[in-house]
């Protein structure tokens, strides 16, 4: 333990991480072999920061690093010998967590939907432009209310109407998803 942290590293069995263009954010598991008893030394509750560093060798020169947010610690089970057990960490993107205890309640007037799922992102989510990859323009201005929606729901929502405004892409839904780039709001085309 250095400074309130914890190389989770040694401990690591397996990584899995979930990117899913019809899901909003990134999630993930950490499978952990732990015989220093992590979980109650550290007093673990499932709401703590992971950062995971990902490079293809050692001289990488641009590695992915990202903090997510641990949610959920699932049951530990004996491992391999006694003084082992096995459990998962369970983590997600902070915005999925955000997204969960905030609703919106907000009249949008002459607005592109772009625009409205942008003022979502950086108003209620308070994603910063760094974690913003792409957001497609869309056609036409609206004017909507949205009804007591969490950010995530109201951003689906919106979709429903969206039209890229590209040429060619009549017709074309909108998706709203999280990559380990940062977020995009692209048409399916």
């Amino acid at each position: 333990l250095t400074n309130g942290v914890v190389n989770l590293l040694p401990f690591m069995v397996e990584l899995n991480l979930f990117e899913d263009i019809y899901g909003n954010t990134i999630s993930g598991q950490i499978l952990m072999s732990d015989a220093l008893g992590i979980v109650s030394n550290f007093a673990l509750n499932g709401t703590e920061f992971i950062q995971v560093k990902l490079q293809k060798t050692a001289s990488d020169e641009f590695p992915i690093t990202r903090n997510f947010r641990v949610y959920k610690i699932g049951d530990r089970v004996p491992g391999d010998n006694p003084n082992t057990s096995l459990y998962t960490l369970y983590f997600c993107s902070e915005e999925l967590l955000l997204s969960e205890q905030n609703r919106i309640s907000k009249s949008f007037s002459g607005e592109k939907i772009s625009g409205i799922v942008e003022n979502i992102l950086s108003d209620k989510l308070s994603v910063s432009p760094q974690k913003i990859e792409t957001i497609e323009e869309t056609m036409g201005l609206y004017d909507f209310v949205i009804p007591n929606l969490k950010p995530f729901e109201a951003i689906s929502w919106l979709s429903i109407y969206a039209r890229p405004s590209m040429a060619g892409a009549i017709g074309a839904d909108m998706l709203f998803f999280e990559t380990i780039n940062g977020y995009n709001y692209r048409s399916l085309q």
